[in-house]
């Protein structure tokens, strides 16, 4: 496979034989990962009374548990001065997968893009409120499952100055580069192989004056030889 190839997509049972995947889903680890929205859930609003974001009037609703607005949940009234601004309390997530190569050097392309019906909110211009950030984490242990222990990061470094999803607007940026295998030694598992990648966004700076409407994106990752 010649240098800068995209690399092949594998749509089978990522281990070997009959070995099983452990998911981990982001709220079962203690990492500071965000709670995600569950369906019939929306994000809370908050209201800032000094208009500089760092002031919140903390209004969660009466048996809230999750961050979350929910029909279980009951707001008390709150009285609105002329210098209180809106604004979004909580909207970031962050996920995560595992990297594992045995003799290439590769780089993480990412893209990001609207899917569904247009409206004030959902185009691509809205991208840029969306903000973007990554890392890699060398060895841990999620859900019960060590990772990284005869591992190596790959000499991995960041590409770009991608800190928005309207900067992955498009065809693809790479992000990211590993310059060298990131297994460096046998392992009876794979997961003592390999490396995970992080990532987190979430939609910061909303006011009314963006519209209503439902944005909704999509994040692309894939693979290329170095």
């Amino acid at each position: 496979m010649p240098r800068g190839s995209e690399l092949i997509r594998w749509t089978g049972n990522p281990v070997f034989g009959t070995g099983t995947v452990r998911p981990v889903f982001t709220g079962t680890r203690t990492e500071g990962f965000h709670v995600i929205l569950r369906d019939g859930e929306g994000v809370l609003l908050g209201f800032d009374e000094n208009l500089n974001g760092n002031d919140p009037v903390n209004i969660l609703p009466s048996g809230d548990t999750n961050g979350f607005l929910d029909a279980a949940d009951v707001f008390l009234p709150v009285s609105l001065r002329t210098n209180t601004a809106l604004r979004a309390l909580e909207t970031s997530v962050q996920r995560s997968f595992y990297l594992s190569s045995r003799t290439e050097g590769f780089q993480i392309v990412a893209s990001a893009r609207t899917v569904g019906p247009a409206d004030d909110l959902n185009r691509v211009a809205s991208l840029g409120n969306v903000v973007f950030d990554y890392d890699v984490t060398a060895r841990g242990l999620d859900d019960g499952m060590a990772f990284g222990l005869i591992a190596s990061t790959g000499r991995y470094r960041r590409l770009g100055n991608a800190d928005t999803l309207g900067d992955l607007a498009g065809p693809g940026v790479a992000i990211a580069e590993f310059r060298d295998p990131v297994w460096r030694g046998f392992a009876i598992g794979l997961p003592e192989q390999s490396i995970r990648f992080d990532y987190v966004y979430g939609f910061e700076g909303y006011d009314l004056s963006l519209g209503a409407g439902d944005l909704n994106y999509e994040i692309e990752f894939r693979f290329f030889r170095r």
